[in-house]
């Protein structure tokens, strides 16, 4: 009978109480139960303890014994987070590179080279070519990246530079299009397409240079961005001047013969 009842309990109540029917019922037969039962009570009661020290972290038995309480998604978020900065640093390098710089040298090859009365300067085409067509590739690369970093990041959605890069990319693709449909020599229309073909170019530059600045002001460490660019602007300006003055000093020698 004693059995019978212990074994309806068990299938209504849980263990413990089971334990403890068994322990009372069986006190005066077997005295060892009674520790067993208080053994068991301080099982359960350091188990309680543990999960209430650290109730966020879910142990798991390995192989070897050890208990790992590691969060992964913390790390991936670390990961996915340092692959975003390195691609908007890659997008940003890419067009300081590609259109902030050997675009503005392709314009200044074309400006000085092209008119000093020398035979040494007489192949300066191929070379404003070359830094046009290296510039529009590299730009357009740095571009097509931020356009994936605006659509892939709710956080990355730069209207204003988004619109301007629209913009130098229209213009850069317009002025590389002149290296196949420009007037030959001679013709009628050459100078026009001359003056036009100067005026895009500078108003091309005008809309890399905002371009550059206006995301700049988005990167980390923003300030040092700007100053590399400032230098690179800097380098550019003081060989234009120094072109611009040796082309005069020329002009001067010749008009002296």
């Amino acid at each position: 009978m004693t059995c019978l009842i212990i074994l309806l309990i068990s299938v209504i109540l849980p263990l413990p109480s089971v334990i403890a029917v068994s322990s009372s019922s069986s006190s005066s037969s077997s005295p060892l139960s009674i520790h067993d039962h208080d053994d068991h009570q301080e099982s359960v009661s350091l188990m309680k303890m543990t999960r209430k020290v650290n109730p966020t972290t879910s142990l798991e038995s390995t192989d070897t014994g050890v208990a790992t309480n590691l969060k992964p998604w913390k790390g991936q978020t670390l990961l996915r987070h340092h692959k975003h900065h390195l691609i908007r640093n890659a997008h940003g390098i890419l067009n300081i590179i590609g259109w902030g710089t050997l675009l503005p040298v392709g314009a200044i090859v074309a400006r000085y080279f092209r008119k000093f009365p020398l035979e040494l300067y007489d192949q300066w085409y191929p070379l404003h070519i070359l830094c046009q067509s290296s510039g529009y590739l590299l730009g357009t690369l740095g571009w097509g990246i931020g356009l994936w970093l605006g659509n892939s990041s709710k956080q990355y959605t730069l209207k204003t530079h988004r619109i301007l890069g629209i913009l130098v990319f229209t213009f850069s693709t317009i002025q590389m299009l002149a290296v196949f449909v420009h007037p030959r020599i001679g013709d009628e229309f050459r100078k026009c397409w001359e003056i036009y073909h100067q005026i895009m170019g500078y108003a091309l530059i005008a809309l890399i240079i905002a371009n550059i600045f206006q995301g700049a002001t988005h990167q980390n460490h923003a300030e040092k961005w700007k100053w590399v660019y400032v230098g690179v602007l800097a380098i550019l300006a003081l060989i234009a001047l120094a072109l611009e003055v040796f082309r005069w000093i020329i002009k001067y020698r010749i008009q002296q013969q």
